[in-house]
C-alpha cells in the first residue's frame, strides 16, 4: 500500500515551482541574504587581526638619523605639532625581505641618512622596508642628537613577542600561532622584535625588546614568539616609543 499523499507537493521541472515551496523560498532566500550581511558587519568587531591591519603608505623617502641599537631604527625630527614632547619619531627598519637592513646600510649608524623605503603602519607602529640609504648633512634647524631615554620605573608585562615587520602590515594578521614559523623566520633573519600588550583599555602598546647590555634579544626569543610571555624589566621611554629592557632568560611563558 503507498503512503503518498496527493496533496504532497512534489517539484517537477515542467511544471514549475510548487505554491508552498516558493513561498519557503520567498522568506528563505531574503532571510539568508539579511544573514550574510549581518556577518559582513560583525565579524570585523570579532576577527580583529583580519581587519583591524597595518597598511603601506606612500612616503618612499625619509631622512633621519640611523641608530643600530637595540634594533636598526631611524630617528625622523618633528615638529612637536603632533601632540606629543618627543622631537623625533622612531622607525624601525628592516631589510626587504625577512631580514635587517643590508650591511651597506647598516654602515652607516650613527650617521644622518637620506633612506629609501616602503614604509607600513599599524597604529602608531611603523617599520620601513628598507632598499637604501646615503649619508646626508643634519638639518640646520631643530635637534639633531636624541635625549637619552627616561626611565619610567620597573613593570611586569604581559604580551607577545611578535617580528617588527610582519605585524606592522607586511603579513596578515601578523601574529599569534598562525605567524609563529614566519615570525621567527623574521627573527631569526634580524627584523626587530616587539612585544605588543594590551592595556585595560584595550589599547595595542609596542615596546621595543633590550638586553640588559642595551643590544638585540632576536636569537634568544625564538621559542617565546606567539605565545603568551610575562616580561619583568625596565621600562624606557625613547624618542615617541617605548624600550622593555630585561634579562630575556627572565622571560617567562603563560
Amino acid at each position: 500500500m503507498s503512503n503518498h499523499n496527493p496533496q504532497d507537493e512534489f517539484f517537477i521541472g515542467y511544471l514549475g515551482v510548487p505554491p508552498r515551496l516558493k513561498r519557503f523560498l520567498l522568506t528563505f532566500i531574503p532571510v539568508l541574504v539579511l544573514g550574510v550581511l549581518a556577518l559582513a558587519f560583525l565579524l570585523p568587531t570579532v576577527h580583529f587581526d583580519q581587519f583591524n591591519l597595518g597598511k603601506r603608505t606612500k612616503v618612499p623617502e625619509f631622512e633621519g638619523l640611523l641608530i643600530g641599537n637595540p634594533s636598526p631604527h631611524l630617528l625622523v625630527p618633528r615638529d612637536g605639532a603632533v601632540g606629543t614632547n618627543s622631537d623625533f619619531s622612531l622607525y624601525l627598519l628592516s631589510g626587504t625581505g625577512k631580514t635587517s637592513p643590508k650591511p651597506a646600510v647598516l654602515e652607516q649608524v650613527d650617521q644622518w641618512v637620506k633612506l629609501k623605503g616602503t614604509p607600513f603602519h599599524r597604529n602608531h607602529l611603523t617599520v620601513i622596508a628598507t632598499r637604501s640609504a646615503e649619508p646626508t648633512e643634519p638639518p640646520t634647524s631643530g635637534p639633531i642628537q636624541p635625549t637619552e631615554g627616561q626611565s619610567l620605573g620597573e613593570f611586569s608585562l604581559t604580551g607577545e613577542i611578535v617580528d617588527g615587520k610582519c605585524y606592522p602590515g607586511v603579513m596578515k594578521p601578523g601574529r599569534t600561532k598562525t605567524h609563529r614559523s614566519c615570525a621567527i623566520r623574521c627573527l631569526s633573519g634580524g627584523v626587530p622584535p616587539v612585544f605588543v600588550v594590551h592595556n585595560q583599555a584595550g589599547d595595542q602598546l609596542y615596546f621595543l625588546l633590550s638586553d640588559l647590555d642595551g643590544t638585540a634579544v632576536n636569537d634568544k626569543v625564538l621559542d617565546l614568539v606567539a605565545d603568551p610571555v610575562q616580561i619583568k624589566g625596565e621600562v624606557i621611554q625613547y624618542a615617541d616609543a617605548f624600550i622593555l629592557k630585561a634579562d630575556p632568560a627572565t622571560y617567562q611563558l603563560l
